[in-house]
């Protein structure tokens, strides 16, 4: 389904991509649209699926998951019940906060958060490595976040 968004619907979602609290009033005031209009417009947007969702974002060092590793994978073969299978088993393992599929001398990236190196070192070990589909994994310590953000660049859209 192809979604036309209009600058109305490109300032309510950058604004709640910003801060998903906002009253209806408040992005109301804030893009020059009713408080019913930009009701109607959001509950549009979920219902079309461009809102997927409204989340709580956390400080990961706060949590005590200290450790982010970012780690390429290489599958033994390749095949839809072979994608189906690893994609499931990611799925199940909540130390892997984003996976994505990639092109290259790889068939996979993941983000895996964890509170310590020890931690990482049982995942790894026991879990990534054990698995029969994988065939390589390369594992890269991150020393600092340089940037993060989930809000989707919407004003690219914009000439």
């Amino acid at each position: 389904m192809n979604i036309s968004l209009d600058n109305s619907d490109i300032k309510i979602l950058n604004l709640i991509q910003k801060d998903a609290t906002l009253t209806n009033q408040d992005i109301a005031e804030q893009t020059g649209v009713s408080a019913t209009s930009v009701w109607r417009r959001i509950k549009n947007l979920e219902d079309v699926g461009v809102i997927k969702g409204t989340v709580a974002l956390l400080d990961h060092k706060k949590t005590k998951l200290n450790v982010c590793v970012i780690i390429h994978v290489r599958l033994s073969r390749h095949g839809e019940e072979t994608r189906i299978d690893f994609e499931d088993f990611i799925a199940s393992r909540p130390e892997v906060v984003e996976c994505y599929a990639i092109l290259g001398n790889h068939d996979y990236s993941l983000t895996v958060m964890v509170p310590d190196v020890e931690m990482f070192e049982k995942f790894l070990a026991g879990h990534l490595l054990n698995h029969p589909l994988i065939s390589e994994s390369t594992s890269f310590f991150t020393l600092r976040q340089v940037k993060y953000s989930t809000a989707l660049p919407l004003n690219l859209h914009q000439t």
